[in-house]
């Protein structure tokens, strides 16, 4: 009997809460990506067996398959080494939380009559279970093992095939992987050194139970990227990169903590456990504002920095924020998302009414950063003022998500590479702007970026 439904239909970010993809074609995807950079050499089957730091940078020594070693040296090295890395030893990090007895059996299909589109828990004390469906008619299944099961006993295709048999329609179906795992809940207390950086499986260990494993890795790459990317182009200054464990660790605990309740729902402990947490799924049904709580998925924790990179002390709250993402229209009556005109770097964006406006003043102002994109959104109930500002990209919300988050006012913002909210000012009048360029100006001369020629003489 299904005791809970969770399908959420919020697209905040542009796209849908929940998405399955396989993870080998994804890395496949993002490693043939390097591809477009001249500068990018991949080392498949080396072995880093030395990492040395010094004042200006990390000297790795490597050694290939059957050749002799060699040695490299760079600024800044990134450990994203998995979860015995090599790294987090070198940074004299620990890992803080706990690693669980509890085992799993992961079976991977080559192909599925299971057609149910959505993930199906089975919350049996008897055998606890996972089906997630892929893409291209590929499914997993997830399977508790009890104590006393041994792995050699139940990856047996035999067994594999009896407790697919139990889960659903997919007993004869081609497997192409079983496996046994632990899981763990831990983060390093420790994430960098000067020059030496950790990121994903290498900084923090997540429960499989929430899929957020990978997702994290990719959250952390993304923070920190483009704060590298700035400190070598000198754009920024090295204190950009005490950024980044500030900003990420919360999130990756909060996220962790989030898969570990989901997997005490999974995992029911006796009959009586289950029969307790699935009769109160059921009663929150007559509660609509907490069932919708739980059928919109509203509560995974959503990213939210409240130190780093921002200014501070945002009566908006908008300040640490992720951006949100609307359909939006330009001129021509073209749609777009809004990311694919935001650029890759930091962007100015106003929104409200006057954004047209509000933006034109703000360009006239310096902020102490390279601004990649200039966007004026207006809301959708108006059309864009023919009126253009040159370097002005003026934009119609379809959705009048940013008037929602900006409570109709007009608002200014300042958007991250990244796409977190860096500082935000409700505009009536020009001295707002002022304000506003004036306390980004400050948050970039904080991370020791070099001052102007002029600021430097005043």
């Amino acid at each position: 009997v299904c005791f809970a439904q969770v399908e959420p239909k919020a697209r905040d970010f542009g796209y849908p809460r929940r998405n399955a993809f396989a993870q080998p074609i994804l890395e496949a995807t993002l490693r043939d990506g390097l591809g477009r950079f001249s500068n990018v050499v991949t080392l498949f089957q080396h072995t880093c067996d030395e990492v040395v730091e010094d004042t200006s940078g990390v000297t790795l020594k490597l050694t290939p398959q059957d050749q002799a070693s060699f040695s490299l040296h760079a600024s800044y090295v990134v450990g994203c080494d998995g979860g015995r890395s090599l790294l987090r030893k070198v940074v004299g990090a620990t890992l803080q939380g706990a690693t669980y007895a509890q085992r799993w059996l992961i079976v991977d299909l080559g192909a599925t009559k299971e057609r149910l589109r959505l993930t199906r828990v089975l919350c049996d004390p008897a055998r606890p279970a996972i089906c997630l469906p892929g893409p291209g008619g590929i499914r997993r299944y997830e399977f508790m093992l009890r104590d006393g099961e041994r792995e050699e006993d139940v990856t047996k295709p035999e067994a594999v095939h009896a407790m697919l048999a139990a889960a659903g329609p997919d007993a004869d179906a081609p497997i192409v992987r079983a496996q046994v795992y632990t899981f763990h809940a831990r983060v390093a207390d420790i994430w960098n050194t000067a020059r030496i950086y950790i990121a994903g499986d290498a900084a923090h260990l997540t429960p499989p139970f929430a899929g957020q494993g990978m997702n994290s890795g990719i959250r952390d790459a993304h923070n920190l990227g483009w704060k590298l990317a700035a400190v070598v182009k000198g754009e920024l200054g090295v204190d950009l990169l005490k950024s980044y464990q500030s900003e990420r660790a919360p999130h990756a605990r909060a996220l962790i903590d989030f898969a570990m309740n989901i997997g005490r729902v999974m995992m029911p402990t006796s009959i009586w456990n289950a029969r307790f947490v699935q009769g109160l799924f059921r009663l929150s049904k007559l509660i609509p504002p907490l069932h919708d709580y739980f059928a919109q998925y509203k509560y995974k924790p959503k990213p939210f920095y409240h130190e780093g990179f921002l200014v501070p002390g945002d009566p908006l709250k908008l300040a640490g924020r992720m951006m949100p993402q609307p359909f939006v229209e330009d001129r021509n009556r073209v749609t777009h998302r809004l990311d694919a005109l935001s650029g890759n770097g930091f962007a100015l964006i106003a929104v409200g009414f006057n954004a047209q406006k509000v933006m034109a003043d703000a360009m006239a102002q310096g902020h102490g950063l390279k601004i990649d994109a200039h966007l004026a959104v207006v809301t959708h109930r108006y059309n864009i003022d023919p009126v253009e500002a040159e370097g002005v990209t003026a934009l119609r919300d379809l959705e009048d998500t940013l008037a929602k988050i900006a409570f109709n006012r007009d608002v200014l913002l300042l958007v991250r590479p990244d796409r977190y909210i860096a500082a935000a000012v409700a505009v009536t009048s020009a001295a707002d702007i002022e304000r506003f360029a004036a306390s980004v100006r400050n948050l970039s001369y904080a991370t020791g970026a070099r001052l102007p020629t002029k600021a430097r003489a005043a």
